[in-house]
């Protein structure tokens, strides 16, 4: 082989290869994909039926929308149609699909059968979709049936429906799967948890402090009273703690009136901006923050911690864990406090 071939391949195996614009761009920062088809020889084609809104693309949408279905369903046809690939503009996210798979390259290793019903663990943002159409919008639910086609390229990780678990419970737990993962590898053994925000991401994250701690705190935070009382009703937290985290100080009143110790390890998972200040301000000095938000600004982040003169080990959350999923979905089989209650919002 030489090396323009293997260069080739190397293209080929990323999805290089389908970036319209602009040239030598990958398929996630490029502003548009070739969507369409035959499958080509590092990939497989999915039959699209579903897809998972990450949780701050979705808000994002409902809130253009006003809450409306058909214009949520219209403003997501807009983005996939412009841009070859479901990657919101405005929030730099995208999601995950869910469907069966119909074709395979000739080249592609260890690939899926055809017919497998099969979850895209990699964003959307970096996968070639095209919709037909939308079949149902739920303002509610940041899953929304499709008809289309994704094709997804060999270094992409995928993961394979679960017979056990209902298909839209596996859908939400596969996206948000490194929540878990990473927390599960980053817990110490014991101390103080902090999880910021109970949504589907933080009660995987919850979840997986609790199966990897031997003693310590778990203190939930959020906004919403209800999804805190949630997390504490299913034994997901020790401390729950109702407080705006875009108010840093008045947040930091708030877990401290409820008696919750400064954080050794802090999981950041709202789906709202603003909040780094909190989740650097509530944590030790050299302890860890994990932002696991696609609202989260970096250099906001960075900045704040540099005024504070505060020294924390502040890491990003990537989606992807060689696992692809396998915790997360043990997990919830196996923690009743996960399946009591109903997994709600939107990966990246």
């Amino acid at each position: 082989m030489t090396n323009t071939q293997s260069f080739t391949e190397m293209i080929e195996r990323l999805g290089a290869d389908r970036v319209i614009r602009p040239s030598g761009a990958l398929p996630q920062t490029a502003e548009v994909l070739d969507a369409s088809g035959p499958v080509r020889p590092y990939e497989f084609e999915l039959e699209v039926n579903r897809l998972c809104l990450d949780a701050t693309s979705f808000r994002t949408i409902r809130a253009e929308s006003n809450g409306d279905p058909e214009a949520m369903g219209k403003r997501v046809q807009e983005i996939v149609a412009a841009r070859g690939k479901m990657h919101n503009p405005v929030t730099d996210s995208g999601g995950i699909a869910l469907g069966t798979v119909r074709a395979v390259g000739s080249k592609f290793k260890n690939p899926p059968q055809i017919g497998a019903q099969v979850a895209t663990l990699a964003s959307l943002t970096l996968t070639p979709l095209e919709l037909d159409t939308i079949v149902h919008v739920d303002p509610d639910s940041a899953q929304i049936e499709v008809r289309g086609r994704a094709y997804v390229c060999e270094r992409a990780p995928w993961g394979l429906q679960p017979a056990d678990i209902e298909t839209g419970r596996a859908l939400e737990i596969y996206d948000v799967y490194g929540a878990a993962s990473h927390t599960a590898r980053l817990a110490p053994k014991t101390g103080v948890i902090y999880v910021l925000g109970c949504g589907h991401a933080g009660q995987v994250a919850m979840a997986a402090a609790r199966d990897n701690m031997d003693d310590g705190i778990i203190v939930a935070v959020d906004v919403d009273a209800a999804s805190v009382q949630r997390a504490k009703d299913s034994g997901l937290c020790d401390i729950g703690v109702v407080a705006d985290l875009q108010s840093p100080l008045s947040a930091l009143a708030a877990v401290q009136s409820a008696g919750a110790p400064p954080a050794d390890f802090t999981v950041l998972v709202v789906n709202a901006p603003r909040c780094e200040a909190f989740a650097i301000l509530a944590t030790k000095e050299k302890g860890t923050v994990l932002f696991f938000s696609m609202a989260t600004n970096f250099s906001t982040a960075a900045l704040t911690a540099d005024g504070m003169g505060h020294d924390v080990t502040m890491l990003i959350g990537s989606g992807y864990t060689p696992d692809v999923g396998s915790y997360a979905l043990d997990l919830y089989r196996n923690t009743p406090g996960l399946q009591s209650i109903s997994l709600t919002g939107g990966k990246a």
